[in-house]
Formats: structure tokens, C-alpha cells, sequence
């Protein structure tokens, strides 16, 4: 591959109170130009278009507003002079409370269609938590700094944390915890809703105070009530982020917690909240219908705030979204095997073997968690092999072969956690002649993960991929 190639990539995000979308230009070049092997690297990521902030529609409390969501891409499309056919690669993701709802898996593969052709569909805290801290410039400040900087991405429904050392993701955490889950009618200041998480925190104080939240009382009124309930849900997060034990009472706050043990360096915000808690001093605290600016006066008093050196990332409300639009393309290695005219594909689950007594590998049991009413087929993922001489690699493909046809999805998709995609692929063709078969390498995956495979670069020397996770919260 010799040469740039461009590729157009867009990012949609559906959240508790925000839809965005933002289109950038990745630039992949082949590193090591001259090279029998080969290496294609993203080399620069800018911003094309970035779209306005819309309020995500709703049809009611359970369900997103699809029709409308497709307008406000068809018109942002439009705005920035592009067409679905010139998308590349992208994602779609919808976060936050909106997850959570009824038509959410729905709304977000519809997009995906309108959005362009391999536009995918991704959801789930954890993944929103690390593009979120890649698109806030935490996961830059972070390897620029070499130290290990948390990034709390604060919106109407959650805060997703992510941590970085040295550049590199190390945890992720999802809580409860945002500045929509209160809403306040802006004309009367009256609460309109108090949403499932906040209740938890409101019957908590009840019990304690004998004092009770309830929509339609005056917000006002209930300021120093509803700090109080703010402070008690950052204080959860504080919980999560310094690695301590959450009140047994809050832990259904806590919607996924993977961090690290050890000291953090460095806090960045990000999300709608944080837009106030970096420049405090709010007049009107239900500017937007909800408790936003409140939270952040609570986060200003959080010991995360006062005990952490706090930098200022690139992004605040932008953070997710941009995170979407130029950091979720992976590059798969350049040796690789690819049937003609197999790509694209789209959400491929990736599937990791069980250990048989007598040490062999099988992938059939867990790909029976994947039918082909709902998959059209599946990754079988081959980790990392004590030896990769010719011999080794003939014998696992003869078994591997032996799995995909026992399995019966088509076309065949093998990802490798070693640089062995093209001879693996090349075996496996030599032993299934006329399949269609799609063996790559050089993608970090992890259980749990779906794959999408984008058309092949020019001269098929290299492939880009989105690593994803298809996670809808009830």
C-alpha cells in the first residue's frame, strides 16, 4: 500500500438529553513503506463538520422518538454537504438513561441503515466511558503527561469514568449519577420527574430525615433537599473512583465498576455537566430543565475536585460524541485474508474457545449463544499461541476448520491474537476450497466484544474494524 487513504468517518451520539453528530477524516498510511509485511497506522484524526446539539426526542418515558432522531441526521447530513454513500467507517451510540429504553436496540440499527453503509451500531457504559475519555483528551494528556489521569464523563443520566496510564485504558465505571435525573419544568421551577436512580438517593434521605422529594413540589423549595440528595450520589462516585465500598443502599447506582487499584494523578470532566463545573457561578439553576449546574456545584465540592489536580480537557459536552467520529477505528494487520467481495460486515460477535480436557479448543458451545436468526455469523477468536512455526499453525487450522463447518456460519471470520492472519487464512482456503473466508490479526479484543468489518483498503493489504459492544441496559 503506498500512499495516504482517507477515509470519512461519522459519529452519532443518542444520549439521556443530547443528540450529535460529528463526521471526521482519518488518514491511514502504510508505516513501513518497501516492507514485505506491510503496516498500515492511523496517522492523523480531524474534524470535518461538527454538528449542532440537539435535545434526543422522546415519544414518552420509554421510548425514544426514532422518526425524529432520523431527521435530525438527515439534516445535519445535509448541513454539512454529505451524503450516506460517503461514509467510510463511523458509530452510532446511544448512551446514558436513553439506553436503557424500550426501542433502544431498535432506534440505534435503524440508524445505522440511514447513517450510511458501514456506519455501525454501538452501545454500552464501558465503551461509552473510553471514548469519552478519548474524545475529552484525557487518553492524550494522560500518555503526555505519563501518569494515570481519570476522565468522568458527566451527562443527563450517567457518569462513565475511564482510566489512563501512560495512554492506555486500564478501568472503566458506569454510576447512576447525572443532571437529568431530575427534571424541573424551567417555567415554574416545579420538579416535572424524579427518574428511577435519583428515587433511590430521595426514599434513602426519607428515611433518615423523614423528609420527601415528590414531583410538583416547588424546586426551589427543595434546593437544600436536593442538594443534599446530589451530594449523596457524587459521593457514590467518589466511592467507585477511589476504589472504596459503596453504601449497600447505592450499589444499584453502580451499573458497571472495573477499576484499577492505585493512585490517580488527575481528574479531566467531561459531558454536559461539566461545562459548569469548569466555570462555576450558574444564576439560573434550571436553565436547562433539569439539575445539571446543580450537580456540578456538587462535584465542585467532591473529594475527586478537591483532592485530585483537575486539568481542563479539549472537549466538554463534544466528548462522546467525537470520541465516536475519530477514535473507534482499528486497523487490523496487513497480513491478512480476505475472500473477494465478502466485506462489509456487521455486527460480528466475537467468540473466545473453551478448553476441552485433553487441551483442545472448541468454539461451538459459545457460538450457540449467537443464532443465525439474529447473527449471520461469528468470530472465532484464536488466542495467543505458544509457538507459530508453519507446523503449529497447519494443525490449528485443520481443527479450526473442523469448528466452522461444524458450526455452519457463513462466511468464515477468524481474528488471531498474533500476526499469523495470512497464513492461517491461506491454510484454512487450502482446506475448505470455495468458502468465503475472512481471517484477521492486530485487533485488542476482549469477551463480550462485536466486531464490524469494513470494506478492504486499496489493494486489500489492510482492513478497518470497529471493536464494539452491543450492551442494552434495562
Amino acid at each position: 500500500m503506498s500512499g495516504e487513504t482517507v477515509l470519512t468517518s461519522v459519529g452519532i451520539d443518542i444520549g439521556t438529553t443530547t443528540t450529535q453528530v460529528v463526521l471526521s477524516r482519518l488518514t491511514l498510511v502504510n508505516v513501513m513503506p518497501g516492507s514485505q509485511v506491510p503496516r498500515v497506522e492511523l496517522t492523523r484524526k480531524s474534524i470535518l463538520y461538527m454538528g449542532a446539539v440537539h435535545f434526543t426526542p422522546f415519544v414518552d418515558r420509554q421510548r425514544v422518538d426514532g422518526l425524529a432522531v432520523r431527521r435530525i441526521v438527515e439534516q445535519e447530513y445535509e448541513a454539512a454537504g454529505i451524503n450516506a454513500a460517503d461514509i467510510d467507517t463511523g458509530a452510532v451510540i446511544i448512551t446514558g438513561e436513553a439506553a436503557k429504553k424500550e426501542n433502544a436496540s431498535e432506534i440505534i440499527h435503524a440508524l445505522a441503515e440511514v447513517a450510511g453503509d458501514f456506519v455501525v451500531a454501538t452501545a454500552g457504559p464501558d465503551l461509552e466511558s473510553i471514548i469519552a475519555g478519548k474524545g475529552s483528551g484525557a487518553e492524550a494528556l494522560s500518555k503526555k503527561l505519563h501518569a494515570r489521569i481519570a476522565n468522568i464523563d458527566i451527562g443527563g443520566g450517567t457518569s462513565n469514568i475511564a482510566v489512563f496510564d501512560k495512554g492506555t485504558c486500564i478501568g472503566t465505571a458506569c454510576v447512576n449519577v447525572g443532571g437529568r435525573l431530575f427534571e424541573v419544568d424551567p417555567l415554574t421551577h416545579r420538579l416535572s420527574y424524579v427518574a428511577e436512580p435519583a428515587k433511590i438517593i430521595v426514599e434513602e434521605l426519607e428515611q433518615e430525615t423523614g423528609h420527601f422529594i415528590f414531583p410538583g413540589a416547588s424546586a426551589k423549595t427543595e434546593l437544600a433537599a436536593l442538594r443534599q440528595c446530589l451530594t449523596r450520589m457524587v459521593g457514590c462516585v467518589d466511592a467507585v473512583l477511589f476504589g472504596e465500598v459503596v453504601p449497600t443502599k447505592e450499589k444499584p447506582l453502580v451499573m458497571s465498576c472495573e477499576m484499577p487499584a492505585g493512585k490517580l494523578d488527575g481528574i479531566v470532566f467531561s459531558g454536559g455537566v461539566a461545562r459548569y463545573i469548569y466555570q462555576p457561578g450558574c444564576q439560573d439553576w434550571w436553565v436547562h430543565g433539569d439539575v445539571g449546574p446543580l450537580l456540578a456545584e456538587a462535584f465542585r465540592q467532591s473529594r475527586a475536585f478537591c483532592e485530585l489536580r483537575v486539568h481542563e480537557g479539549s472537549e466538554t459536552i463534544h466528548a462522546t460524541v467525537l470520541g465516536a467520529g475519530a477514535h473507534t477505528v482499528n486497523i487490523s494487520g496487513s497480513t491478512i485474508t480476505v475472500s473477494p467481495n465478502v466485506l462489509p460486515l456487521r455486527n460480528v460477535p466475537a467468540v473466545y474457545p473453551e478448553q476441552q480436557s485433553g487441551g483442545q479448543w472448541t468454539w461451538l458451545g459459545a457460538s450457540r449463544n449467537f443464532p443465525r436468526s439474529l447473527y449471520r455469523t461469528v468470530a472465532l477468536i484464536v488466542p495467543d499461541l505458544p509457538d507459530t512455526d508453519f507446523t503449529t499453525i497447519i494443525r490449528v487450522a485443520d481443527h479450526l476448520a473442523e469448528e466452522l463447518q461444524a458450526i455452519g456460519a457463513h462466511p468464515y471470520v477468524v481474528v488471531a491474537q498474533q500476526d499469523i492472519a495470512k497464513v492461517l487464512g491461506q491454510s484454512l482456503q487450502r482446506i475448505l476450497p470455495g468458502q468465503e473466508i475472512v481471517c484477521v490479526d492486530g485487533i485488542d479484543l476482549k469477551l463480550g466484544d462485536f466486531l464490524d468489518f469494513s470494506r478492504p483498503l486499496p489493494h486489500e493489504e489492510a482492513v478497518p474494524v470497529i471493536v464494539k459492544t452491543l450492551v442494552f441496559a434495562r
